[in-house]
């Protein structure tokens, strides 16, 4: 996955001038790049380079330039949280607009394609005040809350600039890769909209009621359909249209391909809960079915926000849903699929009155609809037996996605008052995540730099949390690690006087990780680990 210009590009990124190892041309490893050497072994190594990079964190924490770039240059595993069409900044967008000959809505700033402008339009603008509104407009940035409130704001800027992300997925792939590589990211699952087709075939096939106990024979009947493997199939050309497009816009079949061609990525099924109930189904279907024929595709989730009306009447049926798909898909290994659901993204300001809602979203996320990983999960402080359901959490390894940023901006909820340190305290794993870092304005080493300075967690707590997101991904293959707290690795990989845990790896290690994709990527974060931490002063 990673090429030997990437590697060796990141060794020189992170400033390391050691003697190169003696395992490849002219002492360095096979791929081109060098590791760091010390007086002692791999392992007395590793722990005296980790204290040097939190001694050096600890003296940076409260200078906010050097902070941001030393948590910039820090390794970091996965963005699990990333919604697509929201990861790409306003003026990017604007930049593509201006390109297809689009306009904005003079006063509503919507985007509108060229041949929908009007005298209530006006091309995109240069720089100047107009443009600056529009991308308030697109985003938070300056956002200072008035007649419209944060979370009124957020939400609404998604149809604003629809026009223009719908007709640039492969840019935004691009783009989104570009930022992670430039961040020392090594992996991203991100969620746009998908199983189209079978969510549409699903509301032809159907005309009655959809309720728990229909689903049997809703299901029947859309896999009955004639067109129901038609259908499929053009859902899951789409799914590898996307896998292939983007490569081809960053130029990673070029001689000299950018680093951003390194960075892995894999898709999750987002599904508006605000839809019809057939046409739910329907994608869920398709998600499952899509993961069984591609890779590509890993995940599902349920988004659009969870307060609203629509999602909340539909809440339990949807988890319903999923729990029916689990029975029929995982349970029998028909699918690889996982689920990760926002679930606990709501507070009782933006609650109906009376609405019990906070008490039990994560707890029937977990336990009914059998989630691999929760987003969000703001709320749980507020669910049924809070303690009782962090601790089923943490024995099951169901991860938390944190997004500091939008759970700041959206719900008000930061400092004290936002629950990463419960989670950690009763074992969940977490993984620091960005959302959607467009509309925020931020990116995942800003979420990191949040973490140090509103929720004050230390270098070590922010490398576990690295070592999560990986973990916790849906990337194929065992774990390198028996236990990621304790930064145990597989007996086959395990340190010894000649190898540390990211070195050139031996024979057993080797065979190891030529068997997971998963452990190959986490072996990687582990050198760039050893690289970082050793070249700081």
């Amino acid at each position: 996955m990673f090429s030997a210009r990437a590697v060796l590009a990141l060794a020189v990124l992170a400033g390391c001038h050691d003697a190169p190892a003696a395992d490849g041309p002219d002492g360095g490893m096979p791929d081109g790049s060098v590791t760091p050497t010390c007086d002692g072994t791999p392992t007395e190594c590793a722990t005296r380079w980790e204290e040097q990079a939190s001694d050096r964190f600890d003296m940076v924490v409260g200078n906010p330039g050097e902070l941001a770039a030393f948590l910039k240059g820090m390794p970091k595993g996965a963005d699990l949280h990333h919604h697509l069409s929201g990861a790409v900044y306003a003026e990017t967008y604007l930049d593509w607009a201006k390109a297809d000959g689009d306009c904005i809505n003079s006063s509503t700033y919507a985007a509108v394609f060229g041949n929908q402008c009007s005298a209530s339009t006006q091309p995109v603008p240069a720089p100047g005040a107009f443009y600056d509104a529009t991308v308030r407009a697109w985003s938070m940035k300056d956002f200072v809350a008035g007649a419209q409130n944060g979370h009124d704001h957020f939400f609404a800027t998604f149809g604003k600039y629809g026009a223009v992300a719908g007709a640039h997925r492969d840019d935004a792939l691009a783009d989104i890769l570009t930022r992670a590589a430039d961040e020392n990211q090594l992996y991203v699952e991100t969620m746009f909209n998908l199983g189209k087709n079978l969510g549409t075939l699903a509301a032809s096939v159907w005309t009655q009621p959809v309720t728990a106990a229909t689903l049997p024979q809703f299901y029947d009947a859309l896999l009955a359909s004639p067109t129901f493997t038609q259908q499929l199939n053009a859902d899951v050309a789409v799914v590898n249209g996307a896998g292939a497009a983007y490569k081809t816009v960053l130029g990673c079949n070029d001689i000299s391909p950018p680093a951003a061609c390194d960075v892995g990525v894999r898709f999750i099924a987002q599904i508006s809960r605000t839809g019809a109930l057939d046409t739910v189904f329907g994608q869920l279907v398709s998600s499952y079915e899509m993961a069984a024929k591609t890779g590509q595709i890993v995940g599902a989730n349920l988004s659009s926000p969870e307060d609203d009306s629509t999602s909340l009447a539909n809440y339990d049926l949807h988890m319903a849903m999923i729990d029916f798909l689990h029975t029929k898909y995982t349970l029998t290994q028909k699918s690889p699929l996982h689920i990760t659901l926002h679930a606990g993204e709501v507070v009782p300001k933006y609650l109906p009155a009376g609405s019990n809602h906070n008490t039990f979203h994560v707890r029937r996320a977990v336990e009914v609809a059998h989630a691999d990983r929760i987003g969000h999960g703001v709320d749980i402080a507020s669910e049924t037996d809070p303690e009782a359901l962090m601790n089923t959490m943490a024995a099951n390894g169901v991860a938390v996605e944190v997004c500091l940023s939008s759970n700041d901006q959206i719900l008000e909820v930061r400092g004290a008052a936002h629950p990463l340190a419960a989670y950690l305290a009763h074992g969940v794993p977490v993984a620091l995540a960005t959302d959607d870092q467009g509309v925020s304005r931020s990116s995942l080493a800003g979420e990191y730099v949040r973490a140090a300075t509103d929720q004050h967690l230390t270098y070590r707590q922010l490398k576990t949390i690295s070592r999560n997101s990986l973990e916790h991904s849906f990337l194929p293959g065992a774990s390198l690690w028996t236990s990621v707290a304790q930064a145990q690795p597989v007996s086959a990989c395990a340190p010894t006087d000649a190898m540390g845990i990211g070195d050139p790896a031996s024979a057993a290690c080797k065979q190891f990780l030529d068997g997971s994709e998963r452990a190959r990527i986490q072996w990687e974060l582990e050198r760039r680990f050893r690289l970082f931490e050793s070249a700081q002063p």
